[in-house]
């Protein structure tokens, strides 16, 4: 596959999950197609929204036509690129993920920093706001869990993505281990 989309770590990611196939389903007709990929670290969330991307193009679905992104990028531009028709938008929890999962307190960044911080949260949370209230928008959003959603984008985006989006909630599996 020639796609500047999928990366090459993902170049052969498949995916048989049932949520995979009814979006890629819908997506293919022109259909605006959300999908809300949840689960832990190493679930295989990003694996299976890029055998979604991955499929896509190989059904000759345009590159261009697709905008693969992560969260600190959204959080950094302000904006969510709304341009594609398919916008995929990994790691939506990790700022939150990042926090509950630390292993040891972390000391408070300057003022400055958490301004920075703040002002790229409330970023992410209006541009992800925005994605999912574009009506002919196909989405994928990644992220840990329902809650950390809710303290990543607020209530009310978090009910607004579960109103509209296929929810497919990965399993842990077990985390590689690094020869």
């Amino acid at each position: 596959m020639a796609s500047n989309v999928v990366p090459p770590r993902f170049s052969d990611a498949e995916s048989d999950h049932p949520a995979v196939d009814r979006w890629c389903s819908t997506a293919l007709t022109g259909a605006a197609a959300r999908l809300l990929l949840l689960g832990p670290s190493w679930s295989g969330k990003s694996h299976m929204a890029y055998a979604a991307i991955r499929r896509l193009v190989n059904a000759g679905y345009g590159a261009e036509r697709i905008a693969v992104t992560n969260a600190f990028e959204v959080a950094r531009a302000y904006d969510v690129p709304l341009c594609a028709e398919v916008t995929m938008v990994d790691d939506v929890t990790i700022s939150v993920d990042l926090r509950h999962e630390a292993t040891e307190p972390r000391p408070l960044d300057q003022a400055e920093g958490q301004a920075a911080l703040a002002l790229q949260a409330a970023g992410l949370s209006e541009a992800i706001t925005q994605l999912v209230r574009r009506s002919n928008q196909s989405w994928i959003l990644i992220g840990s869990t329902e809650d950390r959603l809710v303290e990543t984008l607020g209530k009310k985006t978090t009910a607004e993505i579960f109103a509209v989006a296929d929810v497919a909630d990965l399993p842990a599996r077990p985390k590689p281990t690094w020869g």
